[in-house]
């Protein structure tokens, strides 16, 4: 995890140095986490690599009321894919035809 966190936070710097009026900060995840919990507003948008992500994700959709009220969403520069929350491939929501199984 050590190499490949690097490799990501070196990249981050690397883009976060061409745009200055973006700010740009860092914080550990599970500080992140905890902050997300007790002062959200001071969030905007996030980059994280996929693990943490979903430690975060997962933190905030426990916020608003679970898993299956969160989507994700992956933006590339010529395409996105969009995905549903974590709970939505519950054997009880797919018995009800609530989800999509797949």
């Amino acid at each position: 995890m050590k190499l490949a966190d690097g490799l990501f936070l070196e990249s981050c710097r690397e883009i976060a140095s061409k745009y200055p009026g973006i700010k740009y900060d860092e914080i550990i995840v599970d500080n992140c986490c905890m902050q997300l919990v007790s002062k959200p507003e001071q969030f905007d948008v996030m980059v994280t690599p996929n693990l943490y992500g979903n430690l975060v994700a997962n933190t905030a959709a426990g916020i608003a009321g679970g898993t299956g009220v969160m989507s994700g969403g992956n933006v590339g520069a010529d395409h996105a894919v969009f995905e549903q929350g974590a709970s939505a491939g519950n054997e009880k929501i797919v018995e009800q035809k609530k989800a999509n199984p797949d």
